[in-house]
């Protein structure tokens, strides 16, 4: 049985170096790792704009992907410490598998999180010597976490200490045992929508032009209902979605940036010099991949340039190629800025543009992994039925099945209500829903037609 609380998606990321003003050495944490192994699979199943969300035992991380590229925050507050270096933009929310429900003794009202059971003691169905309700409980209690079949190991878990757990809430309250369950999972969904809305709505963009992609140990079971609420189809699952992290380390790709400061009005650049600055800029991030034997013709190099509006405390950066920036001069770099900036405080300004910094990014070209589909299995859909099953949704039981996803290949469909089991998570399909295998070996679920 698969153990969510202790299978986060915290693997590390490929380093990226930069050289410049103030060479800062980074290594990208775990949930970067988990944003680029989404990117990586999604990006093959053809989807370029993505909400990601990676839910484990404690927290759960979301990203905005625009155009199959994350967002990057040149500084980053830790506690009270601004931190100069350049990081993915992920957001994180103290609600995950072993997040503990209460009822606070003064409101009467349910709460989840932050405070979390972790793996060890974990949630009371663990026995570990848990005895606080957590999330993984509710899920146990409404069937879509099975106990009466392994699913993917060799852990057992107990229903019934799950079942005594929540029903402290359900006692709290004045409520049965299965609308307490229920009350738990609809309260943490809703902390995670509000963090997608955090790199989504706050940052002007809307939800329903992105895919939802849930990863991490928890997150398949919450996917499908955080897609209903913040209406983002299709709901993308990708293979391995409890270890994703590892496939962004294989995959991601390695970088070396250089940057300089600028500090000149829009208008008072001459082309040439700026193609001259950029080039020198290119050559000093290029140094240090080709010392360590990487072919030039595999380096690919894009250019950022920090801009705002004169008079302004902050900035935005805009990213661009040198073809582009040949072909439309200076102007290619104020439209963008102008664009993103009406996107996010909805004017813009007709000139006073200042280049702050500019910067040259040289990557490795993005290696590749085999397929994930099983290939050698082309049975039916009934063959990959585990066994007959049921949960609880929306106030009342629904029969389900449960599928051996090693046992799913393209084209085949599963119709929701399911439960698709593999050895790190497990992904709920709810009613009105259904999920197709794709060539890649996502689980794409959309409503049903």
């Amino acid at each position: 049985m698969f153990s969510y609380p202790s299978l986060r998606s915290d693997g590390g990321l490929a380093s990226s170096r930069s050289t410049g003003d103030s060479p800062v050495n980074h290594l990208m944490s775990g949930p970067a790792g988990g944003v680029a192994g989404a990117i990586h699979f999604c990006n093959q199943a053809g989807f370029e704009n993505i909400l990601t969300f990676d839910m484990g035992g404690t927290s759960t991380d979301v990203a905005l992907i625009q155009n199959s590229k994350a967002k990057i925050r040149r500084e980053t507050l830790v506690g009270d410490v601004r931190v100069k270096a350049p990081s993915v933009d992920v957001r994180t929310v103290g609600a995950g598998g072993g997040s503990i429900a209460f009822v606070p003794e003064l409101t009467k009202a349910l709460r989840v999180g932050p405070e979390s059971a972790g793996a060890v003691p974990g949630p009371a169905a663990y026995m570990k010597g848990g005895e606080q309700p957590t999330v993984c409980d509710a899920n146990i209690v409404l069937g879509l976490l099975p106990s009466d079949v392994q699913l993917g190991g060799d852990m057992i878990i107990n229903k019934e200490a799950a079942e005594k757990a929540v029903q402290t809430i359900a006692d709290g309250i004045g409520i049965d045992l299965m609308e307490a369950a229920e009350g738990i999972i609809r309260i943490v969904n809703e902390s995670m929508f509000g963090a997608l809305r955090l790199v989504s709505v706050e940052q002007g963009f809307d939800p329903r032009d992105f895919a939802l992609v849930g990863f991490g140990g928890a997150g398949p079971l919450h996917a499908n209902a955080l897609g209903i609420l913040s209406n983002s189809f299709p709901v993308i699952i990708p293979p391995g979605p409890g270890v994703l992290c590892a496939y962004g380390d294989a995959t991601t790709q390695i970088q070396d940036e250089s940057s300089r400061s600028y500090l000149s009005m829009a208008q008072d650049i001459t082309t040439d010099k700026f193609l001259n600055d950029l080039s020198e800029l290119k050559e000093k991030a290029s140094s240090s991949l080709l010392k360590d034997g990487v072919s030039d013709a595999n380096l690919e190099v894009t250019y950022q340039a920090d801009v705002r509006y004169a008079g302004q405390a902050f900035q935005i950066t805009v990213e661009f190629d040198e073809k582009e920036y040949q072909s439309k001069g200076i102007q290619l770099i104020t439209d963008a800025f102008d664009e993103e900036h009406y996107q996010l405080f909805t004017f813009k300004l007709s000139d006073g543009h200042e280049i702050l910094m500019i910067r040259a990014i040289v990557k490795v070209q993005q290696s590749e992994i085999k397929s994930l589909v099983n290939e050698n299995f082309a049975g039916s859909l009934d063959d990959a039925v585990i066994q007959d099953s049921r949960f609880y949704h929306e106030a009342q039981w629904h029969d389900a099945k449960i599928y051996d996803r090693t046992k799913l290949h393209a084209k085949l469909v599963v119709p929701g209500p399911a439960i698709v089991s593999e050895m790190d998570s497990t992904s709920v399909i709810l009613p009105g829903y259904a999920a197709e295998v794709d060539q890649v070996g996502n689980l794409i679920i959309n409503p049903k037609k």
